[in-house]
């Protein structure tokens, strides 16, 4: 696969006509106008800069690699060196399972299943399969995934499965609704939790040496923490009792940095728990992947209906900065620019001149990079029930954004 846009055709018309010809059939023609040239002129160097685009856009191959179920909810989760496949099948969550809302029901029928990719281009293999009452996540790391498990008396429950045995480890197991949870590193976990009595949800945050502290609602509730790629930094989103939803970064590196140097960006009014679901509704939190070249929280924006970034370090941390308009999910390329999910295909977008845009593939798959130097990026293309595989590397030349 080329990813190049062919630049386009230009049709030449051939100026046939003899001075002094008095017979021609080309009737004599009109000097250009001043403006007409410039209109002219115009379109060349808008030609000539699609040209430039094409030639500093992503390159790349691709090549399948098989097909795995799903329950048409979850996308599949792959592990940080793209050799492992978690899948969730059988019935789907409901929204109020999803989003842990008080009775509800508990997912008895769920499955998930582990797939191996194969090494070269030997396509793919079931694994393992894990049944009962769990809902895969979005977060993972070298040693494996993390799913949580609603309980019959109304507790939920956080465990890790491993990619290789499909072995399960209880991390949160309590008679609370523990839910949302996001892997950091160095062991680090971050998860939102409250008591069956409860209706709002407090932030936890475990700690490498074991510790453990709750931030309280506090006029609100937390929702959906995730662990930068980065470092220690801990962003989250935060909902206040006035319906304002906003982010918020912290320095998770112990319980004494969790309020020094604390940044929150406001993102909609009005909101409620399901804005804050759509925002992250394709996210992924893997630990172990190349890190960003800045600290920055990517989520689609409920009211832009676009991916964007916040940068909670940066000089104007009080913005965010939108991506291509119609995007639904984000991830860098080897340097440091975006591969986007866009109705009409995958889109790469330069970091440093957000204007240039071009189309990767024209099918809307969903990019997962990976630490495969072979396969760097594994593409998702989801169906009905089956979600094709595919894998990516991109060839020279490699991407090179204008500076």
């Amino acid at each position: 696969m080329n990813a190049s846009l062919a630049a386009y055709a230009a049709a030449t018309l051939a100026v046939i006509g003899a001075a002094g010809c008095e017979q021609s059939k080309w009737p004599q023609r009109t000097p250009l106008s001043p403006s007409t040239a410039t209109a002219i002129n115009e379109i060349a160097a808008q030609q000539n800069e699609s040209n430039d685009i094409a030639a500093s856009s992503f390159n790349g191959e691709s090549w399948g690699i098989g097909t795995v179920p799903w329950n048409s909810t979850i996308l599949p989760l792959l592990s940080p060196n793209g050799q492992w496949i978690a899948t969730s099948t059988g019935v789907p969550p409901s929204q109020a399972t999803q989003l842990a809302l008080p009775n509800a029901p508990v997912p008895m029928d769920s499955i998930v299943e582990i797939w191996e990719v194969l090494t070269g281009r030997g396509g793919i293999r079931a694994q393992n399969t894990i049944s009962g009452s769990i809902v895969l996540t979005n977060t993972a790391d070298d040693e494996g995934f993390l799913i949580e498990s609603p309980q019959a008396d109304g507790s939920r429950w956080i465990g890790k499965i491993d990619w290789r045995t499909g072995d399960l480890k209880w991390l949160v197991q309590d008679d609370r609704i523990n839910t949302m949870p996001s892997l950091g590193p160095g062991g680090r976990l971050a998860w939102c939790v409250r008591t069956t009595d409860e209706t709002e949800l407090s932030l936890t945050i475990r700690f490498s040496d074991d510790r453990e502290f709750l931030l309280p609602p506090s006029n609100g509730e937390w929702l959906l923490p995730m662990w930068s790629s980065r470092g220690t930094r801990l962003s989250a989103w935060l909902l206040g009792s006035d319906n304002v939803l906003s982010l918020v970064s912290l320095d998770g590196q112990s319980p004494d940095t969790l309020g020094v140097n604390l940044k929150q960006v406001l993102i909609m009014n009005g909101a409620n728990r399901w804005d804050a679901i759509r925002a992250t509704a394709n996210r992924v939190a893997v630990q172990g992947l190349r890190p960003p070249l800045l600290e920055e929280v990517v989520f689609y924006h409920p009211i832009k209906q676009r991916m964007a970034v916040w940068m909670p370090l940066g000089i104007n941390a009080d913005q965010v900065t939108p991506l291509a308009t119609g995007s639904i999910d984000a991830v860098h390329d080897l340097n440091g620019n975006f591969l986007l999910t866009m109705p009409k295909g995958l889109h790469w977008q330069d970091i440093f001149d957000l204007k240039r845009i071009v189309r990767v593939d024209h099918v809307p798959v969903y990019a997962r990079p990976t630490n495969d130097p072979m396969r760097p990026f594994v593409l998702l293309d989801p169906g009905t029930h089956l979600v094709r595989v595919r894998g990516m590397r991109p060839t020279d030349p490699q991407t090179r954004a204008s500076r």
